[in-house]
């Protein structure tokens, strides 16, 4: 099997700490409500200038941005999986079919404790990936290019209007939800979180689109996969620099168009309206092009020697992403639900935002003397050995070759 240089793995696999650590901050920052907050607990959480400065900072620069570099990354990882498997003459369509299955049950456990689990979603969306791998490249691009521009959301809209697709048929659904976790038991958050997932599809492929946005950075990741960009980065550079000023440029003149957009609508909530439909489409486009800004700006500076050793630290965490994933939410939850520790409401965006450093710097110091003995995380582990029905290696008894399939599998 072709080897490959080990910095560009860990250029990704850092760019998927990086990633995942946006997300941590993301989801204390909204007390893994998956939700908006009452008034009352926005009252706690604006109590000075700083927590509104916080708040900024992650519309700005958190909010919409780290989940699309995850799918992105998503997307690129099955671009390797399937190119590896042709080159070794290995059929793994089906296998990759298996494994998602699994990734299905993780989701659904996952899912769970935290309603704004993604996994579930990345397999739904993960299946249609597997038609895609033979379509050309343009097609690719130029789907992953209608999606970015509101495609989806404005067929959804001309078919459904802003009604749901599928009906919930829980009167109140918003407050016995929010009951559950203030003061239920798990098996209450349990019980809720599972009827939320028709909720899910909904915010997923209705107006909201974020499903549409997560399948289309899912073919932009495949295509990069394809276009081989990571495969010689010091001779790439020049690309991501000009890949670097043409997202800024798209994120600057982005900024203007969705602000007058929402600025002429009564509500920046009320999407019963084509304007406000477009409003959507551009905010998602702002959160593109700074995504990308994000995504090309970060490899650009791993591949300095004086910055790739301080982003090598992110390179463990991005590992065991999965597990990272899935025990922040578990960490989360218990912080904030009534089942736990039960803060929910009564912490400024301050505190919540150090609480999020607390969680990135236990994980990944953890990670870092986790991936010295072992191969993969505990989840990643046990994801492979599920998929391949056989046990895999676990413990790390002597050095091996690095290589782009054990690495990003």
């Amino acid at each position: 099997m072709k080897q490959v240089v080990k910095n560009r793995i860990h250029a990704v696999d850092a760019l998927r700490g990086f990633a995942l650590a946006g997300i941590v901050i993301a989801h204390v920052l909204e007390q893994f409500l998956a939700g908006f907050p009452t008034d009352e607990m926005r009252a706690v959480m604006f109590s000075g200038p700083v927590d509104y400065i916080v708040d900024t900072v992650s519309f700005w620069i958190i909010r919409g941005k780290f989940f699309a570099l995850f799918s992105l990354l998503f997307g690129l990882s099955f671009f390797i999986q399937m190119d590896n498997a042709e080159k070794s003459g290995v059929h793994y369509k089906t296998r990759y079919l298996w494994r998602l299955l699994v990734l299905l049950v993780i989701g659904v456990a996952h899912n769970s404790f935290y309603s704004g689990d993604i996994l579930v979603i990345y397999v739904l969306f993960g299946f249609l990936l597997i038609p895609f791998h033979s379509v050309s490249n343009k097609v690719v691009l130029a789907l992953a290019v209608i999606l970015f521009l509101g495609g989806g959301r404005f067929l959804s809209y001309g078919i459904f209007g802003n009604e749901s697709i599928i009906a919930l048929n829980i009167e109140n659904f918003d407050e016995k939800y929010m009951a559950a976790i203030t003061g239920g038991s798990l098996f209450e958050v349990w019980r809720m979180n599972f009827i939320s997932m028709i909720g899910k599809f909904n915010f997923q492929m209705g107006v909201l689109g974020r499903g549409y946005l997560t399948f289309a950075f899912f073919l932009l990741g495949m295509w990069i996969g394809r276009t081989r960009l990571l495969e010689n980065l010091q001779s790439n550079t020049t690309v991501l620099k000009k890949i670097i000023l043409w997202s800024f440029v798209g994120t600057l003149a982005m900024i203007p168009l969705f602000w007058y957009l929402f600025s002429q609508m009564e509500s920046i909530f009320d999407f019963t309206s084509w304007w406000s439909m477009f409003a959507l489409s551009a905010y998602d486009n702002f959160n593109f092009f700074f995504t990308i800004f994000l995504a090309a700006g970060f490899v650009y500076l791993f591949e300095l020697p004086k910055m790739q050793k301080t982003l090598s630290w992110l390179a463990p965490y991005g590992r065991m992403a999965l597990t990272n994933y899935v025990f922040q939410s578990l960490i989360g939850t218990f912080l904030f639900f009534n089942w736990g520790l039960g803060y929910m409401g009564q912490l400024r965006n301050i505190e919540l935002l150090l609480i999020a450093f607390l969680i990135i710097g236990a994980q990944m110091i953890i990670s870092f003397y986790w991936m010295k003995k072992f191969k993969y995380g505990p989840i990643e582990w046990l994801w492979r050995s599920l998929t391949y029905l056989k046990v895999q290696p676990f413990i790390i008894s002597q050095p091996i070759p690095v290589v782009i399939k054990e690495k990003l599998d």
